[in-house]
């Protein structure tokens, strides 16, 4: 399992976190998103005596260090474990676990801390991490684990009636704060390097690679622009049907965990062959570049050859830019592997596709008849079941605030903490 520099950054599912056996709970999923706000009245007061929360990834920044002093203050026992030198930057070395050995060894020794400490919840930032994944994977061992969000419709429409939300409080902008942590993290991560000799960042690329990746495609997307907007506007003027499919970043852990596909690739091919054998004669198939694509693999290049292998070079293209709305809604169809653009083509009205799996990939929702039938029997989403899918989604699992801002942090880290200790 793989991430990317860019993509830590604006990485919304956030919170993983398990109760072991000795706490007689089982798995809470939290996903405290940078944008929406939670129903207070839900979670009831408690305290966290005998809980012991274990860190083992966490945002960029001092979000951890904050949640842990309210969890404390609650009668929790904190813990970190620190695997690089970003890490020790962002918690210090109070109450905390350096582990220098390879990922080789980590799942024994994870599960060995667990013990030790005899810990009751751990906390993980994403999944794209592949050490953090493993040591979800150990708590499940230890415990039982359940899923916050069911795939049962009906549940949505029952459960909206009684989803209210507090008022919003804005945070202030989060890409520049984000971007400083951002920075920060991976300069200690490369100055620590030597304490931590044997436990790289799971990244597909380097950080150099990356870095560079971005900087070219800037340039290029800055040159480009006047020929994109006018290929964009030659697209938008076709009358004949247009599907749109969402490339999403190399390396996304929701395309190599969530999906069948490994790389990026690999689901051009899918979709073409597919869009060959099933789409109508006119329709037209493009291929929307991801906005944080790193700027290293050349998916413009691979879908060229897709099309040209299938003869269909002059119903097939791939566009890096474009207004992501306008093209939604000149669109008759969306295909996705899991990104939240699918849900913002939902919420758009247009039918919609995953081909991997998405919280939102629900009967009524999105296409459930298979990708080769969606080419001429879309299925539209239920505008009213979505109403009720983001009341449910954003008063169980969001949290008003983010995790770079000051103001965004203050907003987050008392209502996380409410909720986890309230969770048992």
């Amino acid at each position: 399992m793989s991430a990317d520099l860019v993509g830590q950054l604006f990485e919304k599912q956030t919170f993983l976190m398990l109760l072991s056996p000795k706490a007689s709970a089982e798995l809470k999923t939290e996903n405290l998103g940078d944008s929406t706000v939670s129903e207070a009245s839900r979670w009831s007061a408690s305290r966290a005596d005998g809980r012991c929360f274990v860190f083992v990834t966490a945002p960029f920044g001092p979000f951890s260090r904050r949640l842990a002093r309210e969890l404390r203050a609650q009668g929790a026992r904190c813990k970190r474990v620190l695997v690089n030198g970003g890490d020790v930057m962002d918690w210090g070395l109070r109450e905390a676990a350096l582990y220098r050995g390879g990922p080789a060894d980590w799942s024994r020794w994870i599960a060995d801390y667990f013990k030790r400490e005899k810990a009751t919840d751990l906390i993980i930032h994403g999944a794209a991490y592949s050490h953090a994944h493993q040591a979800a994977n150990e708590a499940r061992r230890l415990g039982n684990c359940t899923s916050s969000l069911p795939k049962d419709p009906e549940i949505y429409r029952r459960a909206a009636a009684h989803s209210r939300m507090a008022p919003f409080a804005p945070a202030g902008k989060i890409t520049p704060a984000g971007v400083r942590r951002l920075i920060a993290f991976h300069t200690n991560y490369i100055l620590g390097s030597p304490l931590f000799p044997r436990f790289p960042l799971p990244y597909r690329y380097s950080i150099l690679s990356q870095m560079n990746g971005h900087i070219r495609r800037y340039l290029k997307q800055t040159i480009a622009r006047p020929a994109t907007e006018r290929l964009v506007q030659s697209i938008l003027a076709d009358p004949r049907p247009l599907f749109l499919a969402l490339l999403q970043r190399p390396g996304d852990a929701q395309l190599t965990h969530d999906a069948n596909f490994g790389e990026m690739c690999d689901f051009v091919d899918h979709v073409v062959k597919s869009f060959v054998a099933h789409a109508p004669a006119d329709a037209r198939l493009c291929f929307k570049v991801h906005p944080l694509d790193q700027g290293i693999e050349p998916h413009e290049r691979t879908v060229r050859r897709a099309a040209e292998a299938a003869g269909v070079s002059d119903r097939v293209t791939c566009v890096d830019g474009g207004h992501f709305p306008t093209m939604v809604r000149a669109a008759v169809g969306v295909i996705s592997v899991n990104s939240t653009g699918g849900l913002s083509a939902i919420e758009f009205g247009r039918p919609t596709i995953t081909l991997g799996s998405a919280i939102y990939s629900l009967p009524g929702l999105t296409h459930q008849a298979g990708l080769d039938q969606f080419w001429r029997q879309p299925e539209a989403p239920d505008a009213n079941l979505l109403v009720a899918f983001r009341a449910v989604v954003m008063a169980q699992t969001q949290i008003n605030g983010d995790f770079s801002t000051p103001a965004g942090i203050a907003l987050v880290a008392p209502e996380a903490a409410r909720r986890m200790i309230a969770a048992q």
